[in-house]
């Protein structure tokens, strides 16, 4: 005999199954979100490339 303790209706074992898929769902979110920010450039990589070509245009001028 399976009991329920005022959990609609549902066993132990189906809420636990419940919690579990709303774990996976979070969880592919959180790689949606990880590969949003991955492909984004920085503060600090838009800053390092705004200073090398900076640096080559100096460079560039100097030469002339």
């Amino acid at each position: 005999m399976v009991k329920t303790n005022g959990n609609n209706g549902m066993t132990q074992k189906e809420l636990i199954m419940m919690v579990l898929e709303g774990q996976e769902k979070i969880n592919e979110r959180i790689d949606e979100v990880h590969e949003k920010i991955n492909t984004k450039m920085g503060r600090q990589e838009f800053s390092g490339w705004l200073v090398a070509v900076s640096a080559f245009v100096v460079l560039i001028n100097n030469v002339m």
